[in-house]
Parts: C-alpha cells; sequence; structure tokens
C-alpha cells in the first residue's frame, strides 16, 4: 500500500480536515496532544469526539493537564485572547473539565503528566523493558513532557507537526499575513465577528498509508505506559487511500524520549545537513541547539555553493523571549558564512519544518531547542519524507510564501543600535538557562 502525504498549512487548512476526518472515523481515534485549551477550537473538536464516541468508536486522548494549565507561564497568550472572545466565560487553560465531559461519554482520556516511577501491571514485557529504563534515566518527572501531537484515524489515516489544540494553532477563518495579529483580533473583536484571536503560523501533515500505522504503534506505546488501559492494534487497519496529498517514495520515524540513548531527531538533523549538497531550508520557532548551529555552519562553510535559508519567529511575536534571545546569539555566525536569516513578521511562526536539496522533508513536533534535542529530555517524534514533489511543493508553499512575509537580516543589522547589542550579547537570565539545558 503506497503512503500518502499532504502538509496543512495553517489553521484554516488544519481543523476542517481534521474534523472531517473524526467525522469518518469507523473504529478508533486515537489522539496525543502536549497542550488542548478549553476554548471554542478544543471543545469543538472534543464535540466530534464525543459524536464518534457516541456512534461507537473506540475514542483514546492523551494530553498533558497540568502543563495545559501553566499555558501563559508558556506564552501562548491563551488567557488574554480569550478576553477577545465573548462566548468564554471559563479559564480556558483549566482542561479539567473538558477532559470529565469526554470521558462522560466515554471516551478513555490519559494525563501524560505522570510519575514515571509507579510499577505498571498487565504490560507486555517489552512495554515494561522501556518503562524500566525511561524511570532509570529520568531525574525529576516535571523535567520531561510529551511533546508530539499525535492524531490516528483507523489505524488508517495520521497527523503531527506542530500544532496543538487550541484557538491559536486551530481556526477556520485565515488570518490576514499583512496585520499585527493581536491588532486583527482586536479589530474582529470590536466588529463582532467570530474568532477574535491572534493566530499563530503553524502546520499538521496528513499521513494515509502504512506510515499512519506507525505513528499509532507510537500511540500505543506511549497511552499504555502513562497507564491507559492495555489494547490490542486492529490486525486489518481501514484502507483509505488516494484521499489527498501526494504518494511519497518513502517515510521513516525518528523518535526520542528520556531512555538513555542518543536523540535520534537530533543525529538525523545534523546528518541531513551535513549531506546536503544543493539547499537546506529550515523553518523552526526555537532554532540555537548548539549541534544544529555547529552542523549548519560547517556545512556553509564547506559548500559555499550550498543555500541555507532559516525562517525564524521575530522576537515581538516570539512566545518566548529567552528562546529568541539564544536564537538571535547566533546570526553574527551565520551571516559571517553566508546563511540566509529571516524573521517572519505579524504573526508567531510556530512550524517545525526542514527540507534538505528539494527531496528529503522533516514534519513533527522537534523544537530546535535543548529540550527537544538533548539525549534524555521531551517525548518527541518526526516524519522523514523523502519525495522530490512534495519537497518542492513545500519550498513553493512555506518557503517561497513566508520570505516576502518575513524580515531578512544582513550584518548591518548587527552594528551600531541597542539591538544589535543586545543581538550579540546574551541576557545573563538565558545564559543560564541554557547552561541547564532547560531551553
Amino acid at each position: 500500500m503506497t503512503n500518502r502525504a499532504e502538509l496543512l498549512v495553517d489553521g484554516h487548512e488544519i481543523l476542517p480536515r481534521l474534523l472531517a476526518d473524526i467525522a469518518r472515523a469507523e473504529r478508533t481515534v486515537h489522539v496525543a496532544m502536549f497542550l488542548w485549551f478549553f476554548d471554542p477550537v478544543g471543545e469543538e473538536v472534543a464535540a466530534a469526539l464525543i459524536a464518534r464516541a457516541h456512534a461507537g468508536v473506540k475514542v483514546r486522548v492523551l494530553l498533558n493537564v497540568e502543563k495545559t494549565g501553566l499555558g501563559d507561564p508558556f506564552s501562548t497568550g491563551e488567557k488574554e485572547m480569550m478576553k477577545h472572545d465573548p462566548s468564554v466565560e471559563h479559564d480556558a487553560t483549566d482542561v479539567k473539565p473538558l477532559v470529565e465531559r469526554m470521558r462522560a461519554a466515554g471516551i478513555e482520556v490519559v494525563d501524560s503528566n505522570i510519575d514515571y516511577a509507579r510499577v505498571l501491571k498487565g504490560i507486555a514485557p517489552r512495554l515494561s523493558s522501556i518503562a524500566a529504563q525511561i524511570s532509570s534515566t529520568i531525574d525529576l518527572n516535571a523535567l520531561h513532557v510529551d511533546h508530539r501531537k499525535l492524531v490516528v484515524i483507523d489505524g488508517a489515516v495520521g497527523y503531527c507537526g506542530g500544532a496543538n489544540i487550541g484557538a491559536q494553532y486551530m481556526y477556520h477563518v485565515p488570518f490576514d499575513p499583512e496585520k499585527d495579529a493581536q491588532k486583527e483580533g482586536s479589530e474582529r473583536k470590536a466588529a463582532g465577528l467570530p474568532e477574535p484571536w491572534w493566530k499563530w503560523h503553524d502546520s499538521l501533515t496528513r499521513f494515509e498509508g502504512p506510515v499512519a500505522r506507525e505513528l499509532e504503534h507510537h500511540f500505543h506505546e506511549r497511552f499504555v505506559l502513562d497507564g491507559g488501559e492495555p489494547f490490542t492494534l486492529d490486525d486489518e487497519p481501514s484502507i483509505r487511500e488516494g484521499e489527498g496529498g501526494f504518494p511519497i517514495a518513502g517515510a521513516e520515524l525518528f523518535c526520542n524520549e528520556p531512555d538513555d540513548e542518543p536523540n535520534a531527531v537530533r543525529e538525523l538533523y545534523v546528518r541531513l545537513i551535513g549531506q546536503a549538497e544543493r539547499s537546506i531550508f529550515l523553518e523552526n520557532p526555537y532554532l540555537y541547539h548548539p549541534a544544529i548551529v555547529t552542523a549548519l555552519v560547517e556545512a556553509k562553510r564547506r559548500r559555499p555553493e550550498l543555500r541555507v535559508t532559516l525562517m525564524l519567529p521575530a522576537r515581538q511575536w516570539n512566545d518566548n523571549k529567552f528562546a529568541h534571545d539564544a536564537q538571535q546569539h547566533e546570526y553574527e555566525g551565520y551571516l559571517a558564512c553566508g546563511i540566509e536569516v529571516y524573521e517572519y513578521q505579524r504573526h508567531f511562526n510556530h512550524l517545525k519544518m526542514a527540507v534538505f536539496d528539494e527531496r528529503w522533508s522533516i514534519h513533527g513536533s522537534t523544537n530546535g531547542n535543548y529540550r527537544s534535542l538533548e539525549n534524555d529530555k521531551d517525548f518527541e517524534l518526526v516524519v522523514l519524507v523523502d519525495d522530490e514533489p512534495m519537497a518542492r511543493d513545500i519550498l513553493q508553499r512555506v518557503r517561497d510564501v513566508d520570505i516576502p512575509r518575513a524580515r531578512r537580516f544582513s550584518e548591518h543589522d548587527l552594528d551600531g543600535s541597542f539591538a544589535a547589542w543586545r543581538i550579540r550579547h546574551r541576557d545573563p537570565r538565558t545564559l543560564l538557562l541554557a547552561s541547564r539545558k532547560e531551553l
């Protein structure tokens, strides 16, 4: 059976497609989300799952209740955004009422904020071994989160990428890229229009075929290890071939978890950067891990003709100022060797996307920071797609669209101003966090 893949860019492409796939579920819907807000989008997705549960579909959900409650310390702006929406009178970062609503409908909801040292009974020996390895590696539970965003329907359709479930990430009305995000939200509120929020630039990739089944295996493993009721995957997942996207030549999953093994996602990035001969395109909200920075600079110096393009968030719209400080500190080295550096304007850029030599593309939840790329921090997953038509489509729909919406940095931006001084000299608090590898 052929794999197919389709990149869905921004919430107005993601949400309607996801809801349609959920509505068509016949046997199972499996959802693993780092954050799931109790806002109109979170409620809409929950309602779709409840409808399928009432129709006899087995629905399982894995989410982090505590970290969703810390949405604003994570700088998502969720509470402030929901003040713009007259339909929301509750705390949208408190997802517990929505969890109880789903459980009442028969949906099995498991909190991924867990005690990793607890003893699990009745699980397969292989999973017991994985649990023991993770337990022996983890220092403090709070330092490790399941950062993945996965949805698998009937074992036949799968999603992964950067978008959580919430109004920033998923929506029906496209944002205007020429307007400041908060200004646009305020204008919609004043006009009494729906979705009066500020919206992020983000993506999920939709897969069909055997790769969706592989995504489901990873969901199953994490769901059971987090305390969910053990279950057996269907032997024969539904077949929905040819519904969208590109028939892709190859797809391979790479994962990281706190298991005392090298970070497979980091090593994948380093390998592809080192092998690139013509072009590298990286779009990421937090790009500063030393292994990636060093690999990019060395690749460009080794092959001056190699085009390296970085699309990053701008400080004004970045949800994490410390991460932005760490990101900008690398600009001087990038510019010195001829790497193109762009900062996306007016909306926060949360895509986690990479394309190498117009052939290989990376799709998943992994940031270019310490949390995602150290050996034993967060749970992450990406899919490496080997397909030239899809890679070229991504460059046309993401790189070539985003460059006109971005500001390109030059060496002139590093001279003669306070902003330039700040870029050259990192905030001491950033240095502290980076030294502890908590950014």
